[in-house]
């Protein structure tokens, strides 16, 4: 082997070893211990089932040595979802794998044993680990791999919770509110008011009063070094639950100016806000949960937004740090009945416009059609033009 290509190797793995996208995951990201179990188990079952043995190396089994095997399985994935866990679990374990081997040639190359490093770089392991340590998520799907020319599309589509919320009544919220018994009838109203996660009130909710009005903190869940908002705050908007929650908290001394309502199991509430919507709609197809009022919550920024609000508005009640997984969520038009839009929203991150800042360039680079090109749907469908997703 030419000694350039020797070192072009080298080079390649070195590149690939360090994070070049500030939502990778690596292995000198933070990854929760759980998480990183969660990859290593699901990496090495696919390659396990690609039975690709890899000899040699410290009597460890089945480490690729070809990248193309391990991309076509993932994606065989059926959802965005499953190809994006898969994704990312492979190029996790495979930069663990990678790491060793690539500290061995780079000590040879130290000692100039080039003999040595031409063995560890020539190794398939070494080369396929490398490839498979450049792919992120969106290279899955789209059709700049060699060994697949067409870009990879879902076969099945994941259920939005936003669908819950076709056919409710204005008044579903109340009418959920006033149906909540026992010691899940705080928590019910808290994720009504407020569109939290049902993790948010295991951490615990804050509510203060001040003047007229009462203020919610919401310490973030899903908080990442790139993701989530570490605590929210905001006035919640003058409506009926409103007052409700302000007429329980006066009923106690101790609750009058402060209350933190909390519980053990997030899950709990869930559950019961699904018995509460069954009960009250039976024939209703879909679940009425927390994510329900998450979606709800959504859809009223949404449209407070339409209406001139900051753009940045759902983001930041929601909890978000990018602005693009506002999208996720429920649209204005499923906005209905008295309006829980909060005031006076502070977090703790500015918003990252990763959609805005995407599109502005797709436009540029002509991958958007401008209004005088026309978006019809032949352009929509011309690979030249049709949105390409860097990254989900």
């Amino acid at each position: 082997m030419e000694r350039t290509e020797i070192i072009k190797r080298m080079n390649d793995a070195k590149a690939a070893l360090k994070s070049s996208h500030p939502y990778a995951v690596t292995i000198q990201t933070d990854v929760k211990t759980e998480t990183a179990a969660q990859y290593i188990k699901n990496a090495w079952r696919i390659f396990d089932e690609i039975a690709d043995v890899g000899a040699g190396l410290a009597g460890v089994d089945n480490i690729p040595t070809d990248a193309a095997k391990v991309i076509g399985k993932i994606r065989e994935a059926q959802t965005v979802s499953t190809l994006r866990m898969h994704a990312h679990s492979v190029r996790y374990v495979a930069m663990l794998l990678l790491r060793p081997l690539y500290k061995q040639a780079e000590a040879a190359q130290r000692e100039k044993d080039w003999a040595a490093v031409e063995c560890m770089v020539s190794m398939p392991q070494f080369t396929a680990l490398t490839k498979l340590c450049e792919l992120f998520p969106s290279d899955y799907r789209n059709p700049i791999l060699p060994d697949f020319a067409e870009p990879w599309e879902p076969s099945k589509m994941r259920k939005s919770k936003k669908t819950s919320l076709h056919r409710l009544s204005q008044t579903w919220r109340e009418e959920i509110a006033a149906h909540s018994l026992g010691q899940f009838r705080l928590p019910a109203i808290i994720c009504l008011l407020t569109g939290c996660r049902p993790a948010e009130i295991k951490t615990g909710i804050l509510v203060e009063r001040i003047g007229k009005h009462l203020y919610v903190t919401i310490q973030g869940a899903k908080v990442k070094e790139y993701a989530g908002q570490k605590q929210r705050r905001f006035r919640l908007a003058q409506h009926p639950l409103k007052e409700l929650l302000s007429d329980i908290m006066k009923e106690n001394a101790e609750t009058k100016d402060g209350l933190l309502i909390q519980v053990e199991t997030p899950n709990s509430v869930t559950t019961h806000m699904r018995a509460v919507g069954k009960m009250l709609w039976p024939q209703h197809k879909e679940s009425i949960t927390c994510y329900t009022a998450r979606h709800a919550m959504a859809a009223d920024c949404k449209q407070a937004i339409a209406e001139g609000a900051d753009p940045d508005l759902v983001s930041q009640v929601l909890g978000h740090v990018v602005d693009k997984t506002a999208s996720y969520y429920g649209n204005r038009y499923q906005s209905g009945g008295r309006s829980m839009v909060p005031l006076d929203v502070t977090v703790t991150k500015q918003i990252k416009y990763k959609s805005r800042a995407r599109n502005e360039a797709r436009k540029s680079n002509g991958e958007i059609p401008s209004k005088k090109q026309g978006n019809n749907k032949r352009a929509k469908k011309d690979p030249d033009v049709r949105l390409k997703n860097e990254y989900f």
